[in-house]
């Protein structure tokens, strides 16, 4: 009866360590909202930039897919708990600008 209850403390201490370890790099791999806010600003003007370069020899065809692409993209960002709905704003803002 010794021997099992050596060999259940053993695991038992195993698994707390595992789970302490996955915890601890969970956490140590986030990053700050603010750096995640603009990584993710920086992919939609690069994306907007792709499409405006791909279809820059046809107004008609680029206007309607900015549009689609800034639809989506408010979409998206509204469902984004990084952003609030004026950052949202101000990015559809600045990305129909370009």
């Amino acid at each position: 009866m010794g021997d099992n209850t050596f060999v259940y403390l053993v695991m038992i201490i195993l698994l707390v360590g595992l789970v302490v370890l996955l915890f601890r790099r969970s956490t140590i791999n986030a990053k700050p909202s603010h750096l995640k806010k603009e990584e993710i600003t920086k992919q939609y003007e690069y994306e907007m930039m792709k499409l405006i370069s791909k279809y820059e020899k046809d107004k008609d065809v680029l206007s309607q897919k900015k549009i689609e692409f800034l639809k989506q993209a408010s979409k998206e960002l509204h469902n984004n708990i990084f952003f609030d709905d004026a950052e949202v704003k101000a990015l559809i803002s600045k990305l129909a600008s370009f």
